[in-house]
């Protein structure tokens, strides 16, 4: 197993941030999905880092991470992403977001621009989670609009709220396919109730409100879409962030492949060989 080293840096707003770090070489930056933490990238870690220095961050409230009362916002996150690699002195970084890690990933975008950044690797994020009526089907299915504004402030509510560790962890279960093992489960509900659930709620909501379908056409960086034909997303939202990304291209891991929205923990053999041949593309692009 690779050797994974632990490291900290303060925000501008004076938080703790924890993060993971193993390997050398051209910077890939793991970004994780809402409520999850650094330490479930301990494949991608193991798997990648004998090229690439593989840096996971836990975000403020999870994992490792100083847990304030403040800061729950997509937009906070993406300026403690632009403060952690100017702490480490980063260029040419290649961003992987998983999940909610990729609204983070557009939203440093819109904020900050592309300058220091190689490539994005984008993971099973939906564009737009709330639904609007004067959307069809198709577009629904398109963004992964898949809920109501109503049904998202219930979602937030049930999280935040006495039960929210066990609504947190039935949520969870839904989204792996049943050869997932149980022991691995627990594993993810564990590191994923470090968050409080109080700010998990906060988070839920400024997730689920992002849309940037407006900002995809304008990302010219070459970036990897990622999505699970298992996953609840349904199997055509990656197609289409994909085919909005001028360089964007697509990889699709099959139902009977671990390929859930956890695709990275279910398939980690699958998922690094293509995070790996994306990765050593931009570098011979680069030569």
């Amino acid at each position: 197993m690779t050797r994974t080293e632990s490291g900290t840096f303060t925000t501008s707003d004076g938080v703790n941030l924890h993060y993971l770090a193993a390997g050398a070489g051209p910077p890939l930056v793991l970004l994780p999905g809402w409520s999850q933490s650094a330490a479930l990238f301990q494949k991608q870690l193991d798997g990648l880092s004998d090229h690439y220095r593989c840096l996971a961050l836990d975000y403020r409230g999870h994992g490792e991470s100083a847990k304030p009362d403040y800061g729950y916002r997509v937009s906070r996150l993406a300026m403690d992403l632009r403060e952690f690699l100017q702490a480490l002195e980063l260029q040419d970084v290649i961003l992987l977001g998983h999940s909610a890690g990729c609204a983070v990933i557009w939203c440093y975008l819109d904020l900050f621009g592309e300058a220091g950044l190689s490539g994005l690797v984008l993971c099973d994020q939906m564009i737009a989670r709330i639904r609007r009526p004067e959307w069809s089907e198709e577009e629904c299915r398109q963004y992964g609009a898949e809920v109501g504004g109503d049904e998202v402030l219930a979602q937030a509510e049930l999280v935040g709220g006495p039960d929210g560790p066990a609504k947190s962890a039935e949520f969870l279960a839904g989204m792996f396919t049943a050869s997932f093992s149980e022991a691995e489960l627990l594993q993810v509900i564990q590191e994923s109730l470090k968050f409080p659930r109080p700010y998990a709620a906060e988070l839920l909501l400024s997730v689920s409100a992002a849309d940037y379908r407006d900002l995809l056409p304008r990302i010219t960086l070459p970036a990897l879409c990622i999505g699970g034909a298992a996953s609840h997303l349904g199997p055509a939202a990656m197609p289409w962030v994909a085919e909005q990304i001028p360089r964007g291209e697509l990889a699709m891991i099959a139902a009977d492949a671990g390929g859930s929205h956890f695709m990275y923990l279910e398939n980690p053999e699958v998922f690094n060989t293509a995070v790996r041949r994306f990765c050593d593309g931009l570098e011979l692009e680069d030569r």
